[in-house]
């Protein structure tokens, strides 16, 4: 069971998960350890997290498709291990952290959406 794993969703919110993105609850687990199995197949990355939560975070993301979920997952963590540099000191102390943190980046807008979610605002440059 994946109670453990993260808070009990409420009946809505575990309804909407299974028509939006094909969450079952009752194949959870299965659908975490089948991407967790592909790891394997790719030894040239360094996945760095292959705990539940975390591997939950990318296949709702591709809406439990599992090939899409490890190919995201992978992708993820060969940028990471590509670019070095941007997240040796990605820490709040870092003075650049605090100073965009400082700086309103990101931004939360004070009204949610239609559905009650916080909007997070990010600035690309």
């Amino acid at each position: 069971m994946m109670n453990h794993v993260h808070p009990a969703l409420s009946s809505e919110t575990t309804e909407k998960a299974r028509l939006e993105l094909n969450e079952n609850p009752d194949t959870l687990h299965q659908d975490i350890q089948q991407v967790r199995d592909m790891i394997v197949t790719r030894p040239d990355i360094g996945f760095l997290r292959t705990d539940d939560e975390f591997i939950l975070r990318f296949l709702r993301a591709r809406k439990f498709d599992h090939m899409e979920t490890f190919r995201l997952l992978a992708q993820y963590f060969q940028f990471r291990q590509q670019n070095l540099d941007m997240f040796q000191s990605f820490k709040v102390d870092d003075p650049s952290i605090k100073r965009a943190l400082m700086d309103g980046f990101p931004g939360v807008l004070e009204t949610p959406d239609q559905h009650g979610r916080k909007i997070l605002i990010l600035f690309a440059s």
